[in-house]
């Protein structure tokens, strides 16, 4: 089914035959598999991949996506600045047309992306834009102030959206979907994510990478899905309960 298809009784029922097996999910990681595996399933025509990511303090994280941060930081000349309760957008679900899409742990470049700093995270077009987008000021990245998160965006539900992929840029000229190679070996059109925060402030986001061009009130369907998600998931949002296996 193409994603532009998609309407609220089609989301509906998603919903419907997901919630369950949410319900029954033992932690964030398996809810969020089976969130995107759903997604991505039922648009295969039109969703090249679907993604669901959280913030955890890097003290927290399993020890593979520690190494794989800390060498990202390495590489930015941040290692000075991550701090054990630095805030981390976690990969805890992914789906899609490739086998390796569909295991994180195969992941190569989107284990965990350190939200270390307000200069960090802008020097990443795609995240500041991300977050610019669901309410998130820039400025938090220096504080990792909770209260901030949940004062800003408390419990709404936000959407990021990029119509094309190929072209979009962002106020410095850059390429928003900085992986331009990707964009057209998938014939990656429009992106978008939507999430919002839990009540602890951690930050969840489901994006889905699409190869048709889709307007605005399409994406803006899929934010109800989200709000959903994050409800049933409220328990789950504990670091301790967020990944399947400390590996």
């Amino acid at each position: 089914m193409k994603i532009d298809q998609a309407t609220s009784d089609t989301l509906s029922g998603i919903w419907a035959e997901l919630e369950p097996r949410v319900e029954r999910a033992k932690d964030l990681e398996e809810a969020a598999q089976e969130l995107v595996t759903a997604l991505q399933t039922k648009f295969d025509e039109s969703v090249v991949i679907a993604r669901t990511f959280v913030t955890v303090p890097f003290e927290e994280l399993p020890p593979s996506n520690k190494e794989f941060v800390l060498k990202l930081a390495k590489s930015a000349g941040a290692e000075a600045e991550l701090k054990a309760t630095t805030p981390v957008l976690s990969l805890i679900g992914t789906y899609g047309q490739k086998s390796d899409w569909k295991d994180r742990h195969k992941s190569k470049g989107h284990v965990g992306i350190p939200l270390i700093s307000s200069a960090f995270v802008g020097s990443i077009p795609m995240i500041s834009r991300l977050l610019n987008e669901l309410g998130i000021p820039l400025e938090w990245a220096d504080s990792h102030d909770t209260e901030i998160i949940i004062k800003t965006i408390g419990s709404s539900t936000g959407l990021f959206f990029v119509e094309d992929a190929a072209s979009a840029t962002d106020s410095q000229g850059r390429k928003v979907i900085v992986a331009q190679d990707f964009v057209s070996d998938y014939k990656v059109r429009s992106v978008f994510g939507t999430g919002g925060a839990y009540l602890s402030g951690q930050i969840l986001v489901l994006v889905l990478f699409c190869r048709d061009v889709l307007s605005r009130d399409i994406a803006e369907r899929f934010m109800e899905v989200a709000n959903l998600f994050k409800g049933k998931t409220l328990s789950l949002a504990k670091s301790t309960k967020v990944f399947c296996i400390e590996d």
